[in-house]
């Protein structure tokens, strides 16, 4: 792995701490075209680690049932539901992107559903 991927990817797990200080859109979860597969797969993987880190720990106990679900899936499927909304729904690329994680992650069907610690 290139070193400016491995800050890129830190940079971005840190930037997520805090993640509903910062307002960053939907379409980062798509790298551009200029990405290879295998480095895409790293971006999502900082990004949902990131996502996870900072919007669950901000929320303390009434995250827990979205914890708890979410450690008996694999990092993998975590990152394919995401996949999907994103293709699923073209008008909600503009949207906060701690927003859309959690509605991709909790959509309904899906095995965290109703699990939203926003309620």
């Amino acid at each position: 792995m290139k070193p400016i991927i491995a800050t890129l990817g830190i940079i971005l797990c840190c930037g997520f701490l805090n993640a509903e200080s910062v307002l960053h859109k939907f379409e980062l979860w798509e790298p551009g075209i200029e990405f290879k597969k295998d480095t895409r797969a790293i971006w999502k993987m900082g990004l949902y680690w990131g996502w996870t880190n900072g919007f669950l720990q901000k929320r303390g106990p009434k995250g827990g049932p979205l914890v708890d679900c979410l450690e008996t899936m694999s990092t993998d499927q975590a990152i394919a539901m995401v996949d999907k909304y994103y293709k699923d729904h073209p008008e909600k690329w503009s949207g906060v992107f701690s927003e859309q994680i959690l509605a991709a992650l909790t959509v309904a069907g899906s095995p965290c559903e109703g699990k939203t610690p926003l309620r």
